[in-house]
């Protein structure tokens, strides 16, 4: 009776075999995408209000925080394991290959390759090797013998640093992983809404945590650049950085166009202002200040009335409407909607700096100035330069796939009285999985 094996089939066995499938692979990887998809188009770490009524939704299915949802781990971990022993079975396989190929092949396997022929030749058994070894080494192969009585064995290879390609192809997909993965879990994003002309030190950007940074952000300017058609074509942020009050650098930044300082890149992310504002009453004269920004409603002390602070509009003109006449702060004013209690009672463009009189004189409300900020996102991500060595890394491997074929020939010359035969044959690069 055969003795069974006691670890085949066991269960390190299944489950070496089972991160090993190159299936697996490809599975995870298109499901990863498709992730990556979702979490690019569904907002991430946003609040319940952002997501309406499918926060809930959302939330249950890890989709508010994807990239550090448990299931996204997993799909990672997953990935890693099924790149490393791919990686680990490929490489004893190549290895062997690579520095001991096999010399010898039998009649029958050559004459199954991809590309074989045989041939009797009227000359001497070593007149045929030679013309065999000078041909091949005219093409730039590199040619082994190995003789048996009556019999010399031939194979002959070029390209065999391309062996390596598919190896080094996952290798590099491992480490642009790992890279992922540091990006994840060890990078920062915070957001700082910055007037302009406000300076701001990096470590005070709610959201970054400590950081190892020492380095000032001033803001220059910021512009919102409008269309033909009145539309917003984009907004522009002027940054400088200062390094011990000395400036190192500045830049005109956009969503997309980022400037990047010491592992930091700073984004155009979002925009607004910020508007003081006073309100008061003849039951309450001396009033409320308020900082208020576009769309906030501001109730008017000791009455029932509140204002819509709608829409500001740098260039006035009530032949424009709402739309402003220029980017250019001409004739600044603020639209506003007057109510009271529900019911809208009066719509008005007020003058930034000078009071505004609301229902006959019930109150008043004075919007001091326009601050506009510019929201700026700041992120520093540690995996950045590990994922672009595994881009390299990528690039590599699949140049020497495509661009040095692993090239294999074998022959097999035999003599029988001053005559021979000469079996020979090869595999086609396509077909080198196969080897």
């Amino acid at each position: 009776m055969n003795q069974q094996d006691p670890d085949k089939d066991g269960f390190v066995d299944k489950a070496w075999n089972f991160f090993s499938s190159m299936k697996l692979g490809l599975f995870l990887l298109l499901i990863i995408a498709a992730a990556s998809i979702a979490g690019t188009i569904i907002p991430q770490n946003g609040s319940p209000q952002e997501y309406g009524s499918l926060y809930s939704l959302y939330n249950t299915l890890g989709l508010v925080d994807m990239y550090h949802s448990w299931w996204f781990q997993t799909l990672l971990f997953l990935l890693a394991m099924n790149l490393f022993i791919c990686s680990v079975n490929r490489a004893s396989s190549l290895w062997r290959v690579f520095s001991n190929p096999r010399i010898k092949r039998a009649d029958g396997e050559i004459s199954r390759m991809d590309h074989s022929f045989h041939a009797d030749k009227a000359i001497s058994e070593e007149g045929v090797v030679q013309q065999v070894k000078d041909a091949c080494r005219d093409k730039g192969y590199r040619v082994f013998t190995e003789q048996e009585p009556g019999r010399t064995f031939l194979y002959a290879e070029k390209g065999r640093f391309g062996i390596w390609g598919s190896l080094i192809s996952h290798i590099g997909l491992l480490v642009i992983l790992i890279g992922a993965v540091i990006g994840i879990y060890a990078g920062q994003e915070g957001q700082m809404p910055a007037e302009v002309h406000s300076t701001f030190h990096i470590r005070d950007v709610q959201g970054l945590g400590t950081v190892d940074g020492d380095f000032d952000v001033r803001v220059d300017d910021f512009k919102t650049v409008y269309r033909p058609d009145g539309s917003i074509q984009a907004w522009i942020s002027r940054l400088t950085i200062l390094d011990k009050g000395q400036e190192i650098l500045t830049k005109d930044i956009e969503v997309n166009h980022p400037l990047e300082f010491r592992g930091f890149k700073i984004y155009q992310s979002f925009y607004g202002a910020n508007i003081p504002t006073k309100v008061t009453s003849k039951e309450i004269p001396q009033g409320y200040d308020f900082t208020i920004n576009e769309g906030d409603f501001i109730p008017v002390p000791g009455t029932n009335l509140g204002v819509l602070a709608y829409k500001y509009v740098p260039d006035f003109d009530p032949q424009y409407g709402l739309q402003s006449k220029s980017d250019q702060p001409n004739n600044p004013r603020m639209v506003y909607v007057l109510y009271r209690g529900k019911e809208q009672i009066g719509v008005g463009a007020a003058e930034l700096g000078k009071a505004e009189v609301l229902a006959g004189g019930e109150g008043q409300i004075t919007f001091q100035r326009y601050a506009p900020y510019t929201g700026l996102t700041i992120r520093r991500d540690p995996g950045v330069a590990i994922v672009w060595l595994g881009c390299a890394v990528l690039l590599i491997g699949l140049g020497l796939s495509f661009y040095m074929p692993h090239r294999r020939i074998w022959a097999i010359v035999e003599g029988n009285n001053g005559k021979s035969s000469l079996s020979f044959g090869g595999f086609a690069p396509e077909k080198q999985n196969r080897l």
